[in-house]
């Protein structure tokens, strides 16, 4: 079986980590980490790591140089892969990897038990304490549960997560800010009524990828935003698992596969809005119907 051929951007990345696999380039990122705003001078650089061979130091930084560091008036300083890699292993490693289950006060819908959150392998999963039944997941560092109580980290759990959704939702990699494909998943059909319509937020270079439902993918649009809010609920402030239009797709029609066309209808007290959505799950039409005339708007 012959071997895949590696893309140009792999060999980058295994370049890059290959420069990582020696301790004396690893201490002077981890100096100038420590250094102030992440700048250090040569002297200061190769006294902090201990070493006495000026030019053995020069070859270290210059194989930095261009990949996690950069050369400047007054010395060296992080490049942005420098400061992200130390912070995703700030995030990632040595923190919180397991709590104890939370529990929610939504219900299960197949059996109306409570849901509970769940902490595994750094992600959350929503599920039901008795059916095993999961609602959603989602990824979240181990530094993001420190230091904060349980309801602390239900509301950081849900800001991570709308953020997240929005940037991908917007074609920005929340992981590498590259761009992001967006369809649907295999199991969304138009034939099929009882179908569960759900999108596949891609990047198209480090392959991040996210499923949501259409209420998760719409949640911060401002005719969302405002409809509830004309009925007195501000839901930036509400969790999105606690919104029923994010949680069930009673109210998500599918209406073409090609090319896509997804309608949306959220109710409350009474009111509707309906959103359409197009091929790139942008919405194209808004309308709201008014429950004491039964126009539209």
């Amino acid at each position: 079986m012959d071997s895949a051929a590696v893309e140009p951007a792999d060999e980058h990345v295994r370049d890059a980590f290959q420069l990582l696999a020696d301790e004396t380039r690893l201490e002077i990122l981890f100096a100038l980490w420590n250094a102030p705003e992440w700048t250090a001078t040569f002297t200061e650089l190769k006294d902090a790591v201990g070493m006495r061979d000026s030019g053995q130091f020069q070859y270290h930084l210059n194989q930095l140089a261009g990949t996690f560091i950069r050369q400047v008036d007054d010395g060296y300083t992080h490049l942005a892969s420098g400061i992200a890699l130390y912070r995703t292993m700030l995030g990632s490693v040595a923190g919180t990897e397991s709590i104890d289950p939370i529990s929610l006060n939504e219900s299960c819908p197949n059996c109306e038990n409570r849901l509970q959150l769940t902490y595994e392998n750094q992600v959350f999963y929503a599920r039901c304490s008795t059916c095993d039944e999961t609602l959603f997941s989602s990824p979240f560092l181990p530094a993001g549960l420190g230091n904060r109580t349980d309801d602390e980290r239900l509301w950081a759990f849900d800001r991570w997560t709308r953020r997240m959704v929005g940037n991908l939702r917007d074609g920005v990699c929340p992981w590498c800010a590259s761009t992001v494909n967006h369809e649907l998943s295999g199991e969304s059909s138009a034939d099929e009524t009882d179908s569960d319509v759900r999108i596949v937020h891609t990047c198209n270079r480090c392959g991040g990828f996210l499923k949501t439902t259409v209420g998760e993918t719409v949640i911060d649009h401002p005719a969302v935003i405002s409809f509830f809010y004309d009925h007195g609920k501000d839901i930036t402030t509400i969790p999105h698992w606690k919104l029923d239009f994010c949680m069930s797709d009673s109210g998500v029609e599918l209406i073409s596969e090609e090319p896509t066309e997804i309608r949306l209808t959220i109710r409350e007290a009474g009111d509707e809005l309906t959103l359409t959505l197009d091929e790139d799950f942008t919405i194209t039409e808004s309308r709201r119907l008014k429950p004491q005339d039964g126009t539209r708007n």
